[in-house]
């Protein structure tokens, strides 16, 4: 028989997680292979419309092409990268800022607007604590992939935002990570807005029961068509290679401890959709997208784990299969 293992090969590009350290390897004859690099280049190609194959996106940016008309790429519920932003606002630690009301008339800097933590950040503060995006003054640089919002009054400054925090020239820093947590602790000259972050994000899930969802997977449409079972193909990859890590090393919860429960699902759970519906909330309220799709929950809830097995996949329901593919 021929070796189909090289032409049906599939590059699939994300960040080094552990638990998708058993992606790699031939299913339904497509040679799967599993390649991690920094979330940075991951999104590159997809940002800059360069030749991908598979890789890991950015859930907001993804959501944002997709109102802007871009129709070259599709999602699927693989959802790579969860976090709670409630410590990705930085203060220097001499600030008196201790809670979101003091941030009130201050300015906030931010690398990029649209970033997927900010979009969350900013929503978290409207939920959780009555401030909203606009009561804060917001510059950045000048690198943007997409225009901020007149309504923010964004100002494009020079500089290194993270470093205006330390030298005072703005008072709070909003990002993902940081530089000054590389150092020793003893060395930092940031901190998280909250004295206690987890206190407020176990707060915040207590009453809310959201583990936001940063980054998907997106498949290039030519690579669809060339293979339209793919998507179950890496959905049922990627269920694979979490369930062997849960097997080796247990399940946590996303403060490290030991749990029975899965706080990183894939497929379109009520949940998980739940939570996809207040991203989508949070981008329309803060004006980064100009429209809610009508027809998500009939989308998403095409693929569902416990069901994935069972369906055919024909040309007409990849077109439906999650995407936020949005159709007015």
């Amino acid at each position: 028989m021929p070796d189909n293992s090289k032409k049906n090969k599939i590059e699939v590009i994300g960040n080094n997680y552990p638990f998708f350290r058993y992606v790699d390897g031939i299913r339904d004859g497509l040679n799967l292979n599993y390649n991690p690099v920094s979330g940075v280049e991951a999104f590159k190609a997809v940002l800059e419309n360069k030749p991908f194959e598979v890789n890991e996106f950015s859930l907001a940016n993804y959501s944002m092409m997709k109102d802007r008309g871009v129709d070259w790429m599709t999602a699927i519920p693989i959802f790579l990268n969860r976090d709670f932003r409630h410590g990705s606002l930085y203060v220097s630690k001499d600030s008196e800022i201790i809670h979101p009301s003091n941030l009130v008339g201050k300015t906030v800097g931010a690398k990029e607007f649209s970033q997927t933590a900010g979009v969350w950040w900013r929503g978290t503060m409207i939920d959780q604590y009555d401030l909203h995006w606009s009561d804060i003054n917001w510059v950045t640089g000048k690198n943007q992939r997409f225009t901020p919002p007149e309504e923010a009054s964004v100002e494009i400054i020079e500089g290194d935002l993270e470093q205006l925090v330390v030298e005072g020239s703005i008072d709070a820093f909003l990002a993902p990570v940081t530089k000054d947590e590389q150092k020793p602790y003893e060395e930092r000259k940031l901190r998280p807005i909250f004295p206690d972050t987890e206190s407020e994000e176990r707060k915040y899930f207590k009453k809310t029961g959201i583990y936001p969802l940063n980054h998907t997977i997106v498949i290039h449409n030519n690579t669809l068509l060339e293979h339209p079972s793919l998507p179950l193909t890496l959905f049922n990859a990627f269920c694979h290679s979490k369930e062997k890590f849960y097997k080796e090393e247990g399940k946590r919860n996303p403060w490290g401890e030991d749990t029975n429960n899965d706080y990183m699902s894939f497929g379109l759970s009520d949940k998980n959709l739940e939570i996809v519906n207040i991203l989508l909330g949070y981008l329309f309220e803060q004006k980064l997208i100009t429209k809610i799709p009508k027809h998500l929950k009939f989308i998403m809830n095409v693929i569902n784990y416990h069901l994935i097995n069972i369906f055919l996949i024909s040309t007409f329901m990849i077109k439906i299969l999650i995407g936020f593919l949005i159709e007015n």
